[in-house]
């Protein structure tokens, strides 16, 4: 089984706010969110998704409003990357 996942939102941006650096963090709030699919999103979908308890990866979905019936590792975390640069956009990147 894999480490521990956050399971709400703002246990995602604040892990993501310690993980990557101020200039990766104004490239994603600028940015297109597919643009970060085979870097970020990968970095998610490996250590995030892959490997962990269905429970945890469920209550993360849900947290996304993502519909774990038709969960797809893709559109997760393209929805927490959408998400994410929301809340940064928010804090002024």
């Amino acid at each position: 089984m894999g480490t521990k996942i956050p399971i709400t939102k703002q246990e995602v941006f604040t892990q993501l706010d310690e993980m990557l650096s101020e200039k990766e963090k104004n490239e994603l709030a600028k940015g297109d969110a597919i643009e970060f699919h085979f870097s970020l999103g990968m970095w998610i979908r490996n250590n995030w998704i892959y490997e962990q308890k269905e429970e945890d990866v469920i209550r993360l979905a849900k947290a996304f409003r993502t519909d774990y019936i038709v969960f797809d590792p893709d559109g997760l975390s393209g929805k927490i990357i959408e998400y994410y640069q929301r809340y940064l956009k928010l804090k002024g990147l």
